[in-house]
């Protein structure tokens, strides 16, 4: 089976060859499936960054392998070159990456350098654009006279106006105030319904994986600790917190209800869960 993204004992050194040698990232195998999305976790400095650096070849492993539909993505450089179009990375605060003189043009960017046709690429750019909801008067503004969400949001335009099969965001929601938060989680899920991609995304947020993600990894010094779905992940709490991981408030309050004796799951995540079983048991209709 070809998987949408794969890899096979991945292993990256910083400072290799000196004293201060150190595996950023090692004997990293991951199979992620076509159309999945997935969740990466872990506490600062685990290594997840220099994991999906990895992904699309910004960073070539030590050892191991990266395949993207079952190819070594460093077989040559034109594979290197496509894979770069197949694997969108959207990094931590890519508002910061905005860099053209116009909207449309950062937009473009992508596309462009995939030598589309100027008809094609237009087309991309306004697909784009309408789908984060970039306003099509702000097309010929310069990013820079946008605010902070509309810069984000016409940056991950940018990566999605490329059409990757496989799109990663890191950190997507960091700095974002609660509902634009809640937008942005609720577009990184349209956009997978809507196109069928495979999707990764990396936070440090145990509520925000648990809102999307189908399957959550967690990484702790610089190898896979656990994987496996949201349930199976999150309940094993005392060993997420040994990693410098906290499950979710929601998820220790509904705890607290069950020490009481109050019949209420355990497996509640988000608040939005927890609201709607309170409701529920406010009616006195709750049930596991």
């Amino acid at each position: 089976m070809n998987y949408a993204l794969e890899t096979i004992g991945l292993t990256h050194y910083y400072s290799k060859g000196t004293p201060q040698q150190v595996a950023a990232i090692s004997d990293v195998n991951l199979k992620i499936e076509k159309g999945e999305l997935v969740g990466i976790i872990g506490h600062t400095g685990s290594g997840k960054s220099t994991l999906i650096s990895h992904f699309n070849g910004l960073l070539k492993p030590d050892s191991g392998k990266v395949l993207v539909n079952g190819v070594d993505i460093h077989k040559d450089k034109e594979t290197l070159r496509n894979t770069r179009f197949k694997v969108g990375l959207c990094f931590q605060y890519p508002e910061y990456q905005l860099f053209e003189e116009t909207v449309y043009k950062d937009i473009a960017f992508g596309p462009k350098n995939m030598k589309l046709s100027d008809e094609e690429i237009k087309e991309r750019v306004f697909k784009a654009a309408a789908f984060v909801g970039v306003k099509k008067e702000h097309l010929n503004q310069s990013p820079f006279d946008l605010s902070g969400g509309e810069k984000r949001r016409v940056a991950i335009a940018g990566v999605m106006s490329m059409e990757p099969e496989i799109l990663i965001f890191d950190e997507p929601a960091a700095g974002l105030d609660p509902r634009g938060r809640k937008d942005l989680i609720e577009l990184i899920k349209e956009y997978r319904k809507q196109t069928g991609s495979t999707v990764i995304v990396v936070s440090h947020s145990m509520e925000d994986i648990a809102c999307m993600a189908d399957r959550v990894v967690v990484i702790n010094n610089s190898t896979v600790a656990m994987q496996g779905s949201v349930d199976e992940v999150f309940s094993r709490s005392e060993e997420l917190r040994s990693m410098g991981l906290n499950v979710p408030e929601i998820t220790e309050i509904f705890a607290k209800l069950r020490a009481k004796g109050i019949d209420v799951p355990a497996n509640v995540y988000t608040v939005e869960q927890g609201a709607e079983i309170l409701r529920r048991l406010a009616s006195g209709r709750c049930a596991e």
